[in-house]
């Protein structure tokens, strides 16, 4: 079974992103337990029994499981394995830091060490980094085999996911994924209210085409570079009496009509990352 997102049509992927957003944005819950819960509803999604972010030791060679979900008895927080014995060895060695493995035994892996230590017939996993340094890896897994093969979608999905866990890892220096507690959550949290807000910021295509253009090495974009990528007429005109007008109020970005140009607002760090999910999305779902 192939995640929901992989078979919904516009409406049903958008539902499925604000879902998402409100377990990884929850207020008042501390990131640990938002990535618990996570794991909880997407093993369900993936047709994955266990899940699992791991620190990496590449001096030692070994992985320690540091959050995971599941019955799996190997895969259990605070749990060292040699780095030889796991899939995520193939996984950081991978040019695109992802690895699928549908069924193991028909894919050459049987032999593996990784599969004679876990029995894990079903694998995907993907490279997590922190200021452009390996950390470890999020992985998916199984004890079984995926009855419908993992598609490229998917994942795509579990990178999306792994850039929240980055940006968490990045901004709370892991302490609060880690340990159960970190003073930096409360000061941090996201009311419900602002995450209606961001949702709503991303729920046209005008919209998250401006914030998406902001993604970019430069600080602002012209408005003539916004109209361009509009829908025609009523593309510019929404553009300019919708879109800019309701994400300038949002605090999400600066418009200045006399230049033309759209920078960050105050409040777009805020949004970053859920814009930067939508980028991810749209490198693995073109169109």
């Amino acid at each position: 079974m192939a995640h929901s997102i992989c078979t919904s049509g516009a409406s049903g992927k958008l539902a499925c992103f604000q879902r998402l957003w409100r377990t990884l944005l929850a207020p008042d819950t501390d990131p640990r337990t938002r990535l618990e819960r996570l794991f909880e509803h997407e093993t369900a999604e993936f047709d994955l029994e266990c899940a699992f972010l791991s620190h990496i030791d590449p001096e030692n060679q070994t992985e320690r499981f540091e959050v995971a979900h599941g019955s799996h008895g190997s895969l259990r927080p605070g749990t060292t394995v040699p780095l030889s014995e796991a899939y995520c060895r193939k996984t950081i060695a991978d040019p695109e830091g992802t690895l699928a493995i549908s069924d193991a035994p028909a894919e050459g892996w049987k032999d593996d060490p990784a599969y004679e230590t876990f029995g894990l017939r079903s694998y995907l996993g993907t490279t997590v980094s922190v200021d452009e340094e390996l950390y470890g890896t999020l992985c998916f897994a199984s004890t079984a085999s995926r009855e419908d093969p993992i598609r490229d979608e998917e994942k795509v999905i579990v990178e999306m996911h792994c850039r929240w866990v980055e940006y968490v890892l990045t901004v709370w220096d892991g302490a609060s994924i880690r340990g159960p507690h970190a003073d930096a959550v409360e000061e941090s949290a996201v009311s419900q209210g602002a995450i209606d807000s961001m949702m709503d910021a991303l729920g046209t295509r005008t919209r998250r085409e401006v914030l998406l253009s902001l993604l970019g090495d430069t600080d602002e974009v012209s408005l003539a570079t916004l109209e361009r990528r509009s829908d025609g007429k009523n593309g510019r005109i929404r553009l300019h009496h919708v879109a800019l007008p309701k994400l300038a109020s949002a605090g999400y970005v600066e418009w200045n009509r006399g230049s033309g140009a759209v920078s960050e607002g105050p409040r777009f760090s805020q949004v970053e990352p859920l814009v930067r999910s939508v980028e991810e999305y749209h490198r693995g779902f073109p169109g």
